[in-house]
């Protein structure tokens, strides 16, 4: 891929177009090892190396990330009124396109992924790929028996949400597991609010193959390698 150094340097978060010339003219901007001295300078991408003051940059254009998200945040670019899961990662990720797949709600943790791959981001959130979310979940009442086998067949919700069967297991009072292979809102939370259940707490464990494995502390995240990408 070839680029402009400056625009390659903009997107990747070093400032404004102008900020970025400032770099360059100061000579901290080398590419493969050779001061840079023009801004419109032609680089080709990922077979050339750029760095900033020594630091080489992560050359990459495609990015399909897991991150372990906390309570709190919303799975948005930008919200007027809630803090966003964008103001935890790094600033390049805004610059270089890269939005949530899919969401976890604002009180929810665990994994969320990333990229600016639209067409992955879009296969993994068509429940008709058949991609499997797994998630924990604490919740008071009881839930009923007859409440049990609607999630199981696959529950209409009140207001006619029609959701696929889902396979709901009991560790222990208050406190379950249950894996669905779509996103709607609010999903679980209603699910279990129909068999009785109101959940205090809820964390997605696994999207497919890929889980918290690497990215156990809230707050972490990693890139996915070739293999997890192709999985799903």
């Amino acid at each position: 891929m070839r680029l402009r150094l400056d625009k390659f340097l903009a997107n990747k978060a070093f400032g404004s177009r102008k900020e970025v010339h400032a770099l360059i003219k100061q000579g901290l901007v080398t590419v493969d090892a050779v001061v840079a001295t023009k801004k419109d300078m032609a680089i080709q991408i990922p077979e050339q190396i750029v760095a900033v003051n020594g630091e080489v940059v992560d050359n990459r254009q495609q990015y399909y990330v897991k991150f372990n998200k906390p309570a709190g945040y919303v799975c948005a670019v930008e919200d007027n009124r809630h803090p966003t899961v964008m103001e935890l990662l790094p600033p390049e990720f805004l610059t270089m396109g890269v939005v949530p797949v899919g969401r976890l709600d604002k009180d929810t943790e665990g994994l969320l992924l990333l990229s600016n791959d639209g067409v992955w981001a879009h296969r993994i959130i068509n429940g008709k790929k058949h991609i499997s979310k797994l998630y924990y979940i604490e919740y008071t009442s009881e839930l009923t028996e007859t409440g049990l086998e609607r999630i199981k067949e696959g529950i209409v919700l009140g207001d006619g949400t029609v959701c696929k069967p889902a396979n709901l297991e009991l560790l222990e009072p208050g406190k379950a597991q249950i894996t669905i292979e779509e996103g709607k809102y609010h999903q679980v939370k209603r699910m279990i609010g129909a068999a009785g259940g109101e959940v205090t707490y809820l964390k997605r464990l696994s999207v497919g193959p890929l889980t918290l494995g690497g990215i156990e502390n809230l707050g972490d995240f990693t890139y996915l390698s070739e293999e997890d990408v192709e999985k799903l």
